[in-house]
């Protein structure tokens, strides 16, 4: 099913221009920038490991406008980037390809110094958008490495899922009009505008997610069963600063117009609703441009009645 997604988004010239699926994975760290400096410079090199040459386009700094072809003196300004962080008060950065936009891969930075203030609900970004693997043993794979990575970072939450993201920042509405019915149909796909979220999220989690990633601190914010009583399926698996909850072995997404639930998720929502954030406007553009959605689709696993379909 969630292969089927993504071969007819592939196919469609029109909807490949404005969406795609991807896997998206984020950390929210709502720390001291100068904690952000050191795991960042690891995460980058890492990240040219891992997608190297198609890396070939990067927008550099909170101010800029145009991405811009990779070049020699790329990596050098990326790296000033994150070690700036103590000295301005946002940095940022997408460094992605091989396509400008909607790429295979991107790697986004969004450091803000205000984060560490308690009084407000700002807080640090990482996020990595990679291609969905092709089998169990790439998902497992891809699990491990989000792992490792988590536990290089301050974070409070973070999740890993396939999504359903938009291409050029300004053609929102226009990969909304695509995203939103397949959001309300699939509900085990996440819809990310995570730069606008993390000035809202704070400490809070984004919800069900196919992994999800929580602190100590808002670990004991909600009551975990048993290892007995878990789901068929879910792993709970422990992290250098808390743990890595697993749905599924495979992200499922689930069809609501075959009457197919994505299983463990509805379970995982519920488990993590008193430290869910709700109330993420600026999805509205990427769910229909209808305000409606946004608090349907974020409350998908928890109000909704099975086999409502697509609206």
């Amino acid at each position: 099913m969630l292969n089927d997604v993504a071969r007819a988004l592939a196919s469609s010239d029109s909807s490949a221009e404005y969406a795609r699926l991807n896997v998206v994975f984020a950390l929210f760290c709502k720390c001291k920038s100068e904690d952000m400096i050191e795991p960042g410079l690891w995460l980058l090199d890492k990240w040219n490991s891992y997608a190297g040459k198609a890396l070939a386009w990067a927008l550099i700094g909170k101010n800029a406008s145009t991405i811009a072809k990779v070049n020699r003196s790329t990596m050098e300004r990326l790296q000033r980037e994150i070690r700036s962080t103590t000295e301005v008060g946002l940095t940022g950065f997408r460094y992605q390809g091989p396509e400008p936009y909607a790429p295979d891969f991107r790697m986004r930075w969004l450091v803000n110094r205000e984060a560490a203030n308690s009084a407000n609900t700002k807080t640090n970004l990482v996020e990595l958008m990679a291609p969905v693997p092709d089998d169990a043993q790439g998902w497992r794979s891809m699990a491990e490495t989000f792992r490792q990575i988590c536990e290089r970072f301050p974070y409070d939450t973070g999740y890993a899922a396939p999504g359903l993201v938009f291409g050029d920042d300004a053609a929102k509405v226009e990969a909304g009009a695509i995203i939103g019915p397949l959001a309300m149909r699939h509900k085990g796909f996440d819809v990310p505008n995570n730069a606008t979220t993390s000035y809202f999220v704070g400490k809070g989690s984004r919800g069900a997610r196919w992994l999800t990633f929580l602190s100590k601190e808002k670990a004991s914010e909600i009551r975990f069963p048993s290892a007995n009583e878990l789901p068929r399926g879910v792993m709970i698996v422990p992290t250098k600063n808390g743990m890595m909850i697993i749905a599924s072995d495979i992200p499922e997404v689930g069809d609501t117009n075959r009457g197919i639930e994505a299983t463990n998720l509805p379970w995982l929502a519920k488990l993590l609703e008193p430290i869910t954030f709700f109330g993420d406007r600026n999805l509205k553009m990427l769910l229909s441009d209808r305000l409606d959605f946004v608090e349907r689709w974020e409350r998908r696993f928890l109000d909704a009645p099975a086999g409502t379909g697509s609206p």
